[in-house]
C-alpha cells in the first residue's frame, strides 16, 4: 500500500474519531439558541419552509412544555442525499429517511447525528432541553385521519428542525418542503 493511501486513511479515521467523541460529549451545541420565538395559541397554525441542506433550522416557534402539536409535512422538491434520491424500498425519499444499508460502508452510519435514526429522517430538536428533545418523526403519533405527526413539547423553547446527516455535509442535500405546525392544546 503507497504511503499517501496510508495517510489518507489514518487522516480520515483520525477525523471520525474525534467527530464521534464530540458526538458524545454532553455541552457539544451544534445548534444556534437564537433570538426566542412565537409561542403559539391553542389552534394556531403557522407554515414552515424548510430546506434539507439547513444543519439547524430555527423555526422561530416556541413551544410550551407539555403542549401537544401537530407536524404536517408537505414536501415540494425532491429529497435527495448527495446522490441518494430513494429509500430501501424504492421509494422517493421523504421525512422518514433511508437506512443505513444504502450508504457504501456501514460504519459510516456512526457519523450521523443521530444514531438511533433514519439518514435524512426529519428531526425535532429544542436546544433549551437537547437530549429529551431530540426526537425523529419516526418516533412521533402519527395521525393516519389528518395525515400529521402529533408530539408533546419536552420543554420551553424554540422548535430546530434538520435531517439527520453528518455534521459538516449538509452542502450536498438537496430538497424542500412545507410544513405546518399545529398547536393542539
Amino acid at each position: 500500500m503507497r504511503r499517501s493511501t496510508i495517510l489518507t486513511i489514518a487522516g480520515i479515521s483520525a477525523a471520525s474519531i474525534l467527530l464521534l467523541a464530540a458526538c458524545q460529549t454532553p455541552r457539544l451545541n451544534l445548534f444556534r439558541y437564537g433570538e426566542p420565538g412565537t409561542p403559539l395559541a391553542v389552534g394556531d397554525e403557522v407554515k414552515i419552509d424548510f430546506f434539507t441542506n439547513e444543519m439547524n433550522f430555527n423555526t422561530g416557534v416556541a413551544l410550551d412544555a407539555g403542549a401537544g402539536y401537530a407536524l404536517d409535512i408537505t414536501i415540494l422538491s425532491a429529497w435527495i442525499d448527495r446522490d441518494i434520491d430513494t429509500n430501501e424500498a424504492g421509494e422517493e425519499l421523504d421525512e422518514l429517511g433511508f437506512d443505513n444499508s444504502l450508504m457504501p460502508y456501514d460504519w459510516v452510519g456512526y457519523l450521523r447525528r443521530s444514531r438511533d435514526h433514519n439518514w435524512f429522517e426529519l428531526m425535532l430538536h429544542q436546544p433549551s432541553c437537547p437530549r429529551e428533545s431530540l426526537t425523529g418523526v419516526s418516533d412521533l403519533e402519527f395521525d393516519e385521519e389528518g395525515g400529521s405527526y402529533n408530539f408533546i413539547a419536552a420543554c420551553d423553547g424554540n422548535l430546530a428542525l434538520f435531517v439527520n446527516d453528518s455534521v459538516g455535509f449538509y452542502g450536498n442535500n438537496v430538497g424542500y418542503a412545507n410544513i405546518s405546525l399545529t398547536r393542539l392544546n
